[in-house]
């Protein structure tokens, strides 16, 4: 796998304040390696897209929202790879101070032309993992043992963990031809109360760009729609232990999960 040095090409990143604290990035890796990842999410979606849920394909795999989803597990190959390396990891963990876990979900989003708005969200989640002792190894979600949203599934108490959503990134790949009004933006909030029509920011998917942001309970953003074009996004969360995330906000402000 290549090495963050020798891939990231631009490292002035932008912190920005409003409507919360987050980070920007454009033109976030090589020309190659951006080539590369691009190719590979064309062959994923070149697969087709399913209307059930499929482990192996962009599908309809997230309940009330408007996408096609894939996950990837932590040996997945090529250069998707990198978002679930250790080294990626700790990158984001140090943009916001947050204590690095072997906890990490990296998937992708894909959103046909016209699909709808997202809903104001926060990402404060509670969620669940199969239990690992190794600090440098990546440990994804596997839902066959362990639900990420309710911790069902065979594991014993002994086995899984709870930890909270502590920071994501989302990258944006495969929109070639993108400009202004064409929608797909994620859009950032001041309140959860604000229309998701109307957000304080709007953040574009142009291509090898990213936004990421520390996951707290105002960190508020949603999906907006696309009017022209497909929209193809990266999405990878570094999750925070249960405490770290009580002792730093409260665990009263929890999102948690609707039935």
């Amino acid at each position: 796998m290549a090495t963050l040095e020798s891939v990231v090409s631009n490292r002035a990143w932008l912190r920005r304040s409003r409507p919360f604290p987050h980070v920007a990035a454009r033109n976030v890796f090589t020309g190659d390696f951006y080539g590369a990842l691009d190719a590979q999410l064309r062959d994923l979606l070149g697969q087709g897209l399913g209307e059930t849920p499929e482990p192996d394909r962009f599908s309809r795999s997230i309940p009330g929202y408007d996408s096609y989803g894939i996950g990837f597990g932590a040996d997945y190959p090529g250069p998707v790879g990198l978002f679930l390396s250790a080294g990626w990891r700790n990158l984001i963990c140090d943009l916001f101070g947050i204590k690095a876990t072997p906890y990490v979900f990296a998937g992708a989003h894909h959103h046909t032309v016209a699909s709808a708005n997202g809903f104001v969200h926060n990402d404060f989640n509670p969620v669940w993992f199969p239990r690992t002792d190794e600090p440098d190894r990546i440990q994804t979600p596997d839902p066959r043992r362990c639900d990420y949203k309710t911790g069902a599934g065979p594991l014993s108490d002994a086995e899984k963990i709870q930890v909270v959503r502590g920071a994501v990134v989302l990258f944006f790949a495969g929109n070639d031809g993108w400009r202004p009004g064409d929608g797909g933006e994620t859009g950032l909030y001041a309140t959860p109360d604000d229309p998701v029509d109307a957000p304080a920011l709007r953040c574009p998917p142009i291509n090898n760009s990213l936004v990421a942001f520390e996951c707290t309970p105002r960190s508020f953003h949603t999906y907006l729609s696309n009017t022209r074009l497909p929209r193809t996004s990266i999405i990878m969360w570094v999750h925070r232990t249960l405490d770290e995330a009580g002792r730093t906000f409260g665990t009263e402000g929890l999102e948690r999960w609707k039935n």
